[in-house]
């Protein structure tokens, strides 16, 4: 299908009676979709909602309070009530709308008492404790609150400008005010810069006669290329945009993928599967895993999708594109996982939520990723830490909150063979997660590093979850032609890199990611090559078991000869601040290793071996304390964690056994 039609997609009926049943949800509930337990999504679209996330610190109205002071962006409206003041409101600028057309103000209701307010002629009741966002559809240029008239919209003369390139792709169109123009039927979208952008081949946008800005880009593999253009109310002005190629790793086979994404899940609007191919188009993304998960209860979003298309690609699947329905399982205390092509559905899909049907937290996260292989997925830990860790490994912030869905049990999964995968690029801590990656690595576990965005194509703003598909990715070197079996193969044989923008690659003695050198002797030599391409690179580093071996700043290659003393792990990684081309904090790429035996025998480190046996003794008294186990099984239940922490510790008592050092 081309990027931009709106033809409806062959899709099993019940996914989209579905589809019906969270229009309803949304309509009837709001952006929480009647889930009043996760306070962000309800503000989902909202446009101070990054900075309220960032300021978030346990108590979710405080933070959006912090938010609302002068001067308030255009479209916003806070009605304070209280027994002393009575109603007091304050307006943001007016919205720019084209001359006709409707406008939703962001109206934030705070409520210390009991009264009703008349919103635009409509009593509205709010009560004590009351702190919402109402979104109020208004034709005119005023809003009127307990009779007084506030001006809340700037009428614009109507013009059009028609935008066209080879390919589908991402577009930005803004005008002098710095206010995001978007095509009828597609879904209105912000990055982690703040920046609106939609996806087209050949679209025309209705926007205010004058000067705009219009940006369009392609993905990591491309750059990005910008045009002004005066629009006026007699003529449809044209920008023909072609964004150059950065790099073209499928000519050497390498393809991008994205195993983490959610069609929906809650949010400001509801996802189409054509609104998920245009943006996988748009952004020249090989691979798409769009996942089934839970959230806090036990209704799992995009169920009826993936359990009627499990083990087949989605319609818009083509040569160069290939999407998928997989599954995310989600335990918040030992951490949540994600499959890519399993043939049928799990048997449970969550564990450990109080308002779900399952609210135990087990069985362990074990059985889950046995699940899910024996259903013929590759397995892979998401988002793993949410913080880096300190140079004396404490782990400390990585115990800090029961259930901040970190990857906890991790490290006992990956010693008894369960885990294909880690997601060193997430929207959590990339560093913290390759600290854990690193620790494994040196623990004589094969891993491959990959990336899943977890991003929310439902949510129109929230910085990383409302970015498109794919800004970070896994790129894997395939052995045929793009599949998803191909696309595991790869990752189950580690021939991997992450990115969120740079190209990164390895060489180690001519061989790269994924390949086990068995060498001779602990005194063989190593010829290491490290190379990167693309925006906002600083550092490029070659690591191993003993740390950094390596690193330069400013330099696209580095090259290390390296004398062995055992076994090691070989991997590469490139760093930078923040780039206006990363839609993240900073630029990071890593590469899975190459592993370096020695006569057969894996790498051992002691430090890392005792190090994980901690990490396991902390979580076993973690769980004692804060797991959720109902009183009449908990003995039981516990017991069965305990005996996957202790099959665990028996591998890491192996490893220190072994170790050199």
């Amino acid at each position: 299908m081309c990027c931009q039609d709106d033809d409806v997609l062959d899709l099993p009926a019940e996914a989209v009676e579905a589809l019906a049943g969270y229009r309803r949800r949304l309509a009837d509930h709001g952006p929480d979709w009647g889930d009043d337990r996760v306070p962000f999504s309800r503000w989902a679209g909202f446009p101070l909602i990054g900075a309220a996330i960032a300021a978030w610190s346990g108590d979710w109205a405080e933070a959006v309070r912090g938010t609302l002071v002068a001067p308030l962006p255009p479209g916003v409206v806070v009605i304070n009530v209280d027994a002393r003041e009575g109603v007091t409101v304050s307006c943001g600028g007016p919205v720019p709308v084209l001359e006709g057309d409707t406008a939703t103000l962001h109206v934030v209701v705070d409520a210390q008492v009991d009264a009703v307010v008349d919103i635009d002629g409509r009593p509205t009741a709010v009560h004590s404790g009351m702190f919402d966002r109402l979104p109020v559809a208004t034709a005119g240029p005023t809003l009127t609150v307990d009779g007084r008239t506030f001006t809340v919209t700037e009428p614009r003369p109507r013009a059009e400008v028609r935008l066209t390139t080879e390919r589908c792709a991402r577009w930005s169109v803004v005008d002098a005010g710095g206010t995001g123009w978007f095509p009828p039927g597609v879904p209105h979208k912000w990055d982690y810069h703040g920046r609106p952008f939609f996806h087209g081949h050949d679209v025309t946008v209705p926007v205010p006669a004058g000067v705009l800005t219009v940006t369009c880009g392609r993905g990591l593999e491309f750059g990005t290329v910008t045009h002004a253009v005066t629009a006026t109310t007699d003529a449809t002005a044209t920008v023909v945009a072609d964004p150059p190629r950065r790099f073209d790793p499928a000519a050497d086979g390498w393809y991008g993928g994205d195993l983490h994404v959610h069609l929906n899940y809650s949010g400001d609007r509801v996802t189409d599967p054509a609104d998920a191919a245009r943006m996988q188009h748009g952004e020249g993304l090989h691979l798409m895993n769009l996942v089934a998960g839970n959230w806090t209860t036990s209704l799992i979003y995009d169920r009826d999708l993936f359990e009627r298309t499990a083990g087949t690609d989605l319609p818009w699947s083509d040569h160069h594109h290939r999407a998928r329905m997989g599954v995310e399982y989600r335990n918040d205390l030992l951490g949540h996982v994600h499959g890519l092509g399993p043939r049928r559905p799990p048997r449970r899909y969550q564990a450990g939520h109080e308002r779900s049907d399952h609210p135990d937290d087990w069985p362990p996260n074990s059985v889950a990723c046995g699940d899910l292989r024996d259903a013929g997925a590759t397995v892979g830990y998401a988002h793993p830490a949410g913080t880096d860790f300190p140079d004396d490994w404490s782990t400390d912030r990585f115990f800090a909150n029961p259930r901040s869905v970190e990857a906890r049990e991790l490290v006992a999964d990956a010693a008894l063979g369960l885990v294909d995968s880690v997601d060193v690029i997430s929207p959590f801590d990339h560093e913290g997660a390759a600290f854990l990656y690193h620790r494994l690595l040196s623990c004589g576990l094969r891993l491959a590093a990959t990336a899943g965005t977890d991003v929310f194509l439902s949510f129109s703003r929230t910085p990383l979850a409302s970015n498109p598909p794919g800004w970070g990715r896994v790129y894997a070197r395939l052995a045929g032609d793009l599949s998803v079996p191909t696309f595991q193969d790869a990752i189950r044989a580690g021939r991997t890199m992450v990115t969120n923008g740079p190209w990164l690659t390895l060489d180690v003695n001519g061989h790269g990611p994924g390949a086990v050198l068995d060498l001779p002797d602990r005194q063989s030599r190593l010829t290491v090559t490290a190379t990167v391409t693309g925006p906002g690179v600083e550092r490029l580093a070659i690591v191993g078991a003993d740390g950094v071996h390596l690193e330069r700043s400013g330099e696209s290659e580095v090259r290390a000869d390296l004398t062995l003393d055992g076994p090691t792990w070989i991997a590469a990684i490139a760093r930078g601040g923040e780039h206006p081309d990363t839609l993240d904090a900073g630029v990071y790429a890593h590469t899975s290793p190459v592993y370096v035996d020695v006569t057969g025998e894996r790498v051992a480190r002691r430090a890392d071996a005792t190090w994980c046996l901690a990490l396991l003794d902390r979580l076993q008294a973690f769980a004692a304390e804060h797991g959720h186990f109902h009183p009449d099984t908990r003995d039981e239940r516990y017991a069965d964690l305990v005996t996957v922490l202790d099959d665990a510790r028996a591998y890491y008592r192996e490893v220190l056994a072994r170790a050199a050092r």
